[in-house]
Formats: C-alpha cells, structure tokens, sequence
C-alpha cells in the first residue's frame, strides 16, 4: 500500500522487486484508514505500507495522533510492515515535534528511512534505516555490497565525527531558523499573490508548501506557460497514481524572496 498521492520513486523501487501498489488516499489529516480496511479485507497477501507520516510527500499533511494508534493497531493485527520515509524530520517550527511512528514500543514491525542529504547538502548522497528486524538489516547489506562493495567511506567517516562533535545539531538549529524565516516569507507571498484563487496550509516544518487551485486546472498548459517565462515547476501527475491530483508542491529551500516572488506572480496569472 502507498499514499496517494505520493512519491513516485520509492513506487518505482517497489515494482522493480515485483510488488504490486495499491493506492491510499490522503486527506486533511494523512492517510484514510478506512481504505487501508478495506484493502486488508480483499486482500490476503498485504507485505507492506509505504508512508511520510511526519509531512506527506507531496501535500505535507501531518497523520493525526488518531490515525497513527490505529495504523500501528492494524499493522500488528495483519502482520504488515510500516515503511517510514522522514525525510525532513529535522526542520519543524513549532515546540513539540511529533515523534515517528518508529518510535511506539507496541509497534512490531517497521523499517525507519531516512537522509542527511536535506540537513548536511543535497549531494551528500547517505542515508540510514532502522529496524527491528536483524535478518532484513543483513539482506540490505548483502544487497548493497552488490551494488557498491564499498561506499565512500571516507565521507561517512567525516559526518560522523560532525554528529559526534555537535556541528550537525548546531547547523540544524541554525537552518530550521532560517527556513522558518523562509516559510513565513513566501506564507506572505502566497497571501498576496494568490488569495482568491487558491487555498493552503502553512506547515508546522519541512521546505514546502501544498497549494491547491479552487477550480480545476491543467498543469500540463500552465508548466508549458511558465516555462515560457523561465520558470519550472512540477506537475501534479508526478504525484499520482492514474487520474491526476489538482495541486502543486512549492519548495521554498532553495529560491531567494525575489526568486519566489516572481515564480509566484506569473503562477497567479495562470490561475
């Protein structure tokens, strides 16, 4: 099972070892459980989940308190196994952080993901997992040896001495500062700029926002309008599952205020 909509490439890992995906619809409060039920009720050979529990990917929702105890309920109950990618659990903005679903001690199976590319550079390609599960850390091993019987060690060794010396907590309080200086930046722009015309929600972290029009619209036409006009956005079938989401992710990490005000302007004029 996997959110939907979602993201594609961790779809595309899953087929290419032969599972077969069965879309979850996501709403104001993350993944609708009432699908996963029915999916466990027609199904007898359901291996796993895929989620972004903390900010779905790419509508950055949070799963309510709720919908986690009953995940974790019906995960034990069926045997399946909660994969959870928290790709940017480090940046949130408000005071208490909510923790993964990794962390419940009732939870019996789970595979934790997640990176350094977004807290460290986006070319410093290391990630982790957990489990609790030791023959599925070895298969990963014994997978990764086939694919680079080495890595660059020499990289690894230098983030864990930064981890172990505190730079890497010190950098994060100091981009979650920034980032959240940036978040309620382009909160403004959007406010401006898009009112009327379509509807957002300011998220509590991460380096997005999920802005969806008020009536319908073709993506394709606008991404091709604004190309025109030097700007690049990502389309919304890059997130679905057959029929297209009418929505647009907007990361803010990396665009200067100029850069977002502009982007945003020409966007307003399409919608």
């Amino acid at each position: 099972m996997v959110e939907y909509p979602g993201y594609k490439p961790a779809w595309t890992a899953f087929e290419s070892a032969g599972a077969k995906l069965l879309p979850v619809r996501v709403d104001k409060d993350g993944i609708i459980i009432d699908d996963i039920t029915t999916y466990l009720k027609s199904h007898k050979r359901i291996k796993a989940i895929y989620v972004t529990p903390h900010r779905h990917y790419p509508t950055t929702v949070t799963l309510s308190l709720k919908r986690r105890f009953e995940l974790i309920r019906l995960s034990n109950k069926y045997g399946f196994t909660i994969i959870e990618d928290d790709y940017d659990n480090e940046f949130h903005f408000g005071y208490r952080p909510i923790l993964p679903l990794s962390s419940f001690t009732e939870l019996k199976n789970y595979v934790y993901i997640g990176t350094m590319s977004k807290v460290v550079a986006p070319a410093l390609r290391i990630g982790y997992l957990a489990t609790n599960d030791c023959s599925f850390i070895k298969k990963v091993g014994n997978l990764r040896k086939i694919i680079d019987v080495q890595g660059d060690s020499i990289m690894e060794q230098a983030v864990l001495q930064l981890i172990k010396d505190g730079t890497i907590k010190r950098h994060i309080k100091k981009a979650t500062i920034h980032y959240k200086a940036k978040r309620d930046c382009t909160s403004k722009l959007l406010k401006k700029h898009l009112k009327d015309k379509a509807t957002f929600s300011i998220p509590e972290g991460g380096l997005a926002f999920w802005i969806a029009p008020n009536t319908q619209v073709d993506w394709t036409e606008v991404a091709m309008k604004m190309q025109s006009k030097g700007i690049k956005i990502i389309t919304s079938d890059t997130y679905s599952f057959d029929e297209p989401i009418n929505g647009i992710r907007l990361g803010y990490g990396s665009l200067s205020e100029q850069e977002l005000e502009e982007g945003i302007i020409v966007l307003a004029e399409w919608l």
